[in-house]
């Protein structure tokens, strides 16, 4: 797989003019989709929620790698081989571990979010655009500590898949237990973490399910949960060949030729592709977002609340027992429970001024605005 340990092997140019036109496809398509998502929610600051935020970090690491890692091989593949040196190698080999180790812990953080929302909707330690940005932090330092020690003599970054990029020294066993320690934090410990993540949220709604405690807002955020999960499927699917590959390598004795190791190397490359294309799928904020930069006749400026929003009509709607369950008078004013929900929702979250009574006259199911659609969370019900 490394080519600095392959045997000598022709390839022909058919197989290089085939990787070169599947790495222009990834790095245009990686590229366009991934700059619309910044784009959008560069312009439209409804898009950041404590979400959007960790969204927008997984964002900027694929285009980074659209922008500084595809053109390299590309180039590479066109003049069949690697014509930078060895510096550059090492340089492209870090940046794309780190990118892509920053990529599967940032979906990480998303499951485990989604988990915590629906599992303890009443914590007060949910995530906030202030811990998002914490976060965000803490995910680029995990990233650096795990791809890091090559540069400073654990392992090294040499060449591999047909000589025209660059990684970790699978092949050599000089540093098998930095190859241990890269899958143990890189790959096996996320996917954990995922599991018992998307397990447990599985687990936690139908218990929900079986005391009939769901409400609207619930099912909102199990929609913003099965987005995040089929972005982690798309990756993970992107990834693993590679990786299974890298580790019949490392320990298996597994001699791989360098024609084969093309196509997990470019399956690995394809997964900036998919999650933009996912999120803008799924998430009824981009969606509502970009038609309105589109001006498409008929979307309203307001279709899609907050995020934020959810948390706290999850927090009155999914076993909240103190809720009265039938209208209610206070003073001279009626209040139906889902006009209470809205505007301590809004309250929480928003922290404006705006006026309660509007809010929840836009809340209320009986209003002559109703829409024909709710849209709490990121995605519609």
């Amino acid at each position: 797989m490394n080519g600095e340990y392959a045997q000598p092997q022709h390839i022909s140019d058919t197989i290089y003019l085939g990787a070169a036109i599947v790495l222009s496809i990834i790095g245009i398509v990686g590229f366009i989709f991934n700059t619309c998502v910044i784009f959008i929610m560069i312009r439209d600051p409804r898009l950041w929620t404590p979400q959007n935020v960790i969204i927008f970090n997984l964002a900027t690491s694929d285009l980074a790698v659209s922008v500084l890692g595809n053109p390299v091989t590309l180039a590479a593949a066109i003049t069949k081989g690697w014509i930078f040196g060895q510096t550059i190698c090492v340089i492209y080999g870090f940046f794309m571990a780190l990118f892509g180790i920053a990529s599967i812990t940032t979906l990480t953080v998303l499951a485990y979010d989604r988990y915590l929302m629906i599992r303890f909707p009443f914590s007060s330690s949910r995530l906030t655009k202030e811990t998002a940005l914490y976060a965000i932090a803490g995910i680029w330092i995990y990233a650096f500590a795990v791809t890091g020690p090559p540069l400073f003599g654990w392992n090294r970054y040499v060449n591999e898949s047909a000589n025209i990029s660059c990684s970790i020294d699978w092949e050599s066993g000089e540093h098998s237990n930095y190859v241990i320690y890269i899958f143990v934090f890189g790959l096996f410990l996320p996917v954990t973490v995922i599991i018992y993540s998307y397990v447990s949220l599985v687990v936690t709604v139908r218990k929900r399910a079986a005391e009939k405690i769901i409400g609207q807002a619930t099912k909102a955020e199990c929609r913003v949960a099965i987005m995040v999960a089929v972005m982690i499927v798309a990756f993970l699917t992107a990834w693993m060949p590679y990786s299974v590959l890298a580790l019949m390598i490392a320990f298996g004795g597994v001699h791989i030729s360098p024609v084969v190791s093309i196509i997990p190397a470019l399956c690995a490359k394809s997964s900036i592709c998919w999650n933009p294309i996912i999120y803008i799928g799924l998430n009824t904020q981009f969606r509502s977002a970009w038609k309105r930069f589109l001006n498409i006749p008929g979307t309203s400026s307001d279709v899609s609340l907050d995020a934020d929003i959810t948390t706290g009509m999850t927090k009155l709607m999914t076993g909240h027992q103190e809720l009265p369950a039938h209208p209610t008078k206070n003073g001279d004013t009626t209040h139906q429970p889902g006009l209470i929900m809205c505007c301590l929702a809004h309250d929480e979250h928003r922290r404006t001024t705006y006026d309660c009574g509007l809010e929840m006259r836009s809340c209320n199911p009986q209003a002559p605005d109703k829409r024909p659609e709710s849209d709490i969370g990121d995605v519609s019900l």
